[in-house]
């Protein structure tokens, strides 16, 4: 019974852990799309907190011998800084929002915009989502671009159009094409 308990204890704080430093959102499922992706992860953030506060709470019922009490040193702190971190997500989320604004999609086009008004450079990510059976995707990178401004984005035959709504460098150039990757989707 002890090493049960200390098993699921275990698991209750490295689970959580390694999806949120290892495996990207949600366990780097990648289904339906990536902005739905993006909000089940942040769902999970708070079930991810509560689950480690729980393994952590199981580890202290249980005082630990030998080397089952250098794992639990090592889970509790672990833990312990993972809930920290996941505290601070939480007051992020509730304080400033999510970033599901950033995701955009068009077609099979997918876009993702990172760091927008934070202090570095501000990028266009698109991306060819591929779809695969049971709802499943693949996405397939097409092009990284520098901040756009406001603009619009279609697929038109093998290719990524790109329409800005204002260009103040040339107001005759104010269309991006960039080829699609020709690759199978299957």
């Amino acid at each position: 019974m002890k090493q049960k308990r200390f098993l699921i204890a275990l698991l209750l704080v490295f689970v959580p852990l390694i999806d949120s430093v290892f495996l990207g959102n949600t366990f780097g499922l990648q289904w339906h799309s990536p902005l739905l992706m993006y909000q089940v992860s942040v769902y999970l953030v708070p079930v991810k907190l509560l689950l480690t506060l729980a393994g952590i709470v199981l580890l202290f019922k249980k005082p630990g011998t030998g080397v089952s009490k250098l794992a639990e040193f090592s889970a509790v702190s672990l833990g312990l800084l993972h809930i920290c971190l996941l505290a601070v997500a939480c007051l992020g989320m509730v304080l400033f929002g999510t970033k599901t604004q950033f995701y955009r999609a068009n077609g099979n086009i997918q876009l993702y915009t990172a760091d927008v008004g934070a202090m570095g450079k501000s990028y266009h990510y698109f991306s060819y989502l591929c779809r695969k059976p049971f709802g499943f995707y693949t996405l397939t990178p097409i092009s990284k671009e520098d901040w756009l401004g406001q603009f619009s984005f279609s697929q038109q035959g093998k290719q990524l159009v790109i329409t800005l709504q204002e260009n103040s460098e040339a107001s005759e150039n104010n269309t991006i094409s960039r080829d699609i990757p020709s690759h199978d989707c299957e």
